[in-house]
């Protein structure tokens, strides 16, 4: 039996479901937008050239340091290399085991020396390459940092005009929803909220528009026949039907 309501009922039913169709739309939309997934994605990057960041300047800051520490062996070395050609050339040693002795010693600070050169250029070279890499990953961060700053303003005016949009559906929705019987509108929200969304739906051509099932022909002009407020045999929603 069809539920006894007026056209006028009807006819807010369906702008009823609209608006409630079109709050879960800018809703998904407001949920979904491309641009904050972007935003987000740009985020996540900054937040990895952050980390990669912080270990390069510590590599280069314990390369710094063992550079110094190197350089300052070298100065130590060399101070001993001079002191010690100086004594072997300066006569003040005579005898020739003791002078013998004083050369090796200056050959094996010598090597030291070079061995330690050697070591210097190596963390030169480590150096030169970790400045190299840190900034490029100081211009990726810079950049990502930028994009990052106008996908956050583009979201922010995307989520304000849908809100907007919202803030309009929602008072609509409030004042269609204050124009009907009561019972009539928790009877569609209980079936709204059992059916994804859809609470009410329009018969059109001998199809629900909720499930999009065309009806048997007969029920069909059974449904035309009586008109008004009636139930999907299928789905169960409420039907919003034009008598013929």
């Amino acid at each position: 039996m069809p539920i006894d309501v007026d056209d006028a009922a009807l006819r807010r039913l369906l702008q009823l479901q609209d608006q409630d169709t079109r709050i879960r739309r800018l809703q998904e939309r407001r949920s979904s937008l491309p641009e904050a997934a972007a935003l987000a994605s740009a985020r996540d990057r900054i937040a990895e050239l952050d980390s990669d960041i912080a270990i390069a300047r510590k590599q280069l800051d314990d390369l710094r340091h063992a550079q110094s520490r190197i350089e300052d062996g070298i100065a130590t070395l060399e101070d001993r290399i001079g002191r010690e050609e100086k004594r072997l050339f300066s006569g003040s040693v005579a005898n020739p085991k003791e002078l013998s002795s004083l050369q090796a010693e200056v050959d094996m600070l010598r090597r030291t020396r070079s061995t330690r050169e050697d070591e210097l250029l190596e963390v030169m070279v480590q150096r030169e390459q970790v400045e190299a890499a840190l900034g490029e990953l100081e211009r990726e961060r810079a950049a990502a940092a930028e994009r990052a700053g106008s996908l956050e303003t583009e979201v922010g005016r995307l989520t304000g005009d849908i809100d907007a949009e919202l803030r309009e559906a929602s008072g609509l929705r409030a004042t269609i929803a204050s124009q009907l019987p009561g019972e009539l509108v928790t009877e569609y929200e209980r079936v709204r909220d059992a059916k994804g969304g859809i609470g009410a739906a329009r018969l059109q051509g001998g199809t629900c528009q909720g499930c999009h099932t065309r009806l048997p022909a007969g029920e069909v002009e059974r449904l035309k026949r009586e008109g008004g407020l009636q139930r999907c045999d299928n789905c169960r929603r409420l039907l919003v039907v034009t008598p013929a």
